[in-house]
């Protein structure tokens, strides 16, 4: 009997109610789990979340929301809440302060230094089994990371100031939290698992997307007329992972005793060009597709002038996530293995996402 208590799931989503919290927290339910999910405006966010879970068809009876916010001391939890919280041994954080052009502070105070609070407060309350953080493929890119100044010999040695400046204040603070994390876990003798997704596209059933997920950025733009030429060469794509592969890796990783002390790509192995990607979308709502190539090096000179951004609505750094060089897949192909995670129909799935922004999503 204790043996079985030991092993049961007791988790903290936090960012629970964004676009990945929230498919993470309806699957930690279809699998009977205990779920607290913390709320930066529980007054508005634990409605939409039942009401959004009843839609679904899933249960929320096991689900608590609680106030709280990872900027704040002690999490902005109540003493009440923390004592509710101290069965939780899995932490899932899905939450990041994402939004391109915030400057230097707006992002480290979130994705840094609220990232590490989160961490140290819950594992003073909590005995943790496991924390797991959603980061990005980006940080997968070794020559990137270090073509941006990143010092992996010594990452204390890196001139971040430096790092924020070429690569943007979002990017950056993902990759200075990333190595944060872990250098707190190790501290606190945590075990840890990272997941780095590529860029998310829609649930493999439904389509549903975020409005603020770039994928639906650019559908709106196509909608919208905005895109007359495609970023890069034909060589280009954009990395993707439905949010449905995403979700239920994280969780056969939260389970994995190889997954521990690891960071792991989320990739779909088979991917598209980023010409495939927008006539497939295009193709789907019965746009014309731009024909015609734009080079990144002249797209970023562009963007320069802010008033021209503002009209094109893209901003320079976005434009690093489109990649010519080939993800390394290999560790979560080998996890997969075991997993057996179906493979993503990429171009059904894009079209879905096409059609759930074309229906959904205000212009």
């Amino acid at each position: 009997m204790q043996n079985n208590q030991s092993v049961e799931k007791v988790a903290l989503v936090v960012g629970a109610t964004g676009f990945i919290g929230k498919f993470l927290v309806a699957r930690l339910l279809q699998s009977n789990d205990q779920v607290f999910a913390l709320c930066r405006r529980l007054d508005q966010q634990e409605p939409s979340l039942r009401a959004w879970l009843e839609k679904q068809g899933i249960s929320h009876q096991k689900l608590f929301c609680l106030q709280g916010d990872v900027t704040l001391p002690d999490l902005g939890i109540s003493a009440e809440d923390w004592k509710r919280l101290a069965e939780v041994n899995y932490l899932f954080n899905t939450s990041a302060l994402f939004a391109w052009n915030l400057s230097i502070q707006q992002a480290r105070e979130v994705n840094v230094k609220g990232l590490i609070n989160l961490l140290e407060c819950v594992n003073e309350h909590c005995q943790l089994k496991r924390a797991i953080h959603l980061s990005g493929y980006m940080l997968t890119l070794t020559q990137h990371l270090q073509d941006a100044g990143v010092c992996l010999e010594n990452i204390e040695s890196t001139n971040w100031r430096r790092v924020y400046q070429k690569l943007g204040a979002y990017e950056a603070s993902k990759i200075e939290a990333h190595f944060a994390w872990i250098k707190c876990a190790q501290q606190l003798k945590i075990d840890w698992t990272v997941i780095h997704p590529a860029t998310v596209v829609g649930d493999e059933n439904s389509g549903e997307i975020a409005k603020n997920q770039p994928i639906a950025h650019l559908i709106t733009q196509l909608k919208q007329g905005k895109m007359t030429a495609i970023p890069a060469t034909p060589q280009h794509y954009l990395p993707l992972v439905s949010v449905t592969m995403l979700v239920n890796a994280i969780l056969k990783a939260s389970q994995d005793q190889l997954t521990i002390h690891q960071d792991i790509l989320i990739a779909n192995p088979t991917q598209i060009s980023l010409e495939a990607l927008i006539h497939n979308a295009a193709h789907r709502l019965n746009l014309k597709a731009p024909q015609y190539f734009v080079s990144l090096h002249i797209l970023k000179l562009i963007l320069r002038w802010k008033w021209l951004a503002q009209k094109l609505d893209l901003s320079a750094e976005m434009l690093s996530f489109i990649r010519t060089e080939q993800l390394n897949m290999d560790q979560f192909l080998t996890l997969n293995q075991k997993w057996q995670i179906p493979e993503t129909n990429l171009k059904q799935t894009i079209a879905l996402t096409a059609e759930w922004v074309d229906r959904n999503h205000q212009i």
